[in-house]
């Protein structure tokens, strides 16, 4: 059943990674943007549902399905404080707060860092709270948007790449 359930979990990541463009450009805020006056920017509401994560020691049976739920709020172009919680690679909750800043952009992909605290992971500070920096790319359609970081290898930590998926409430 585990192997099928994996299956399944690779599938959906990488026709939603194939489907990802597609989504994010048919919601583009182009056209939304030209109409505004230039200086002028609307906060935007993300809703976070979690998303998948792929590790690169793929043979110690990692819980690569981080469903959660989470907000994320956008301040500027290069600013959105986040905050929420998920089912984590090693099968405990996280909870996590963060600044994601993304001071440079290339077409339509912001790219920065998430800087912020976070717990839920036995093998760091016994499951407490730690400080956390991640690598961040972000696609943001009119609707529909992707967080995409990557955690890297150091120390008691297995690296991976992670996914994110959000929704605009506003």
């Amino acid at each position: 059943m585990k192997t099928i359930l994996n299956g399944i979990c690779t599938l959906a990541t990488a026709g939603l990674l194939g489907l990802a463009p597609a989504l994010v450009s048919a919601s583009t805020t182009e056209a939304a943007k030209a109409a505004e006056p230039a200086g002028t920017y609307k906060p935007q509401i993300w809703v976070n549902l979690g998303g998948f994560s792929r590790h690169f020691a793929s043979n110690k049976g990692y819980n690569e399905n981080n469903l959660g739920l989470g907000l994320e709020y956008r301040t500027s172009d290069e600013i959105a404080y986040m905050a929420g919680a998920y089912y984590n690679s090693v099968r405990k909750t996280t909870s996590y707060a963060a600044v994601n800043w993304q001071p440079w952009q290339l077409g339509p992909v912001k790219l920065g860092a998430a800087l912020g605290v976070m717990n839920g992971y036995p093998s760091l500070a016994n499951g407490g709270s730690f400080f956390a920096a991640l690598p961040m790319a972000t696609v943001e359609g009119r609707h529909v948007g992707i967080n995409f970081g990557v955690v890297p290898s150091m120390g008691k930590v297995d690296g991976a790449v992670i996914l994110q998926f959000k929704l605009r409430l506003n």
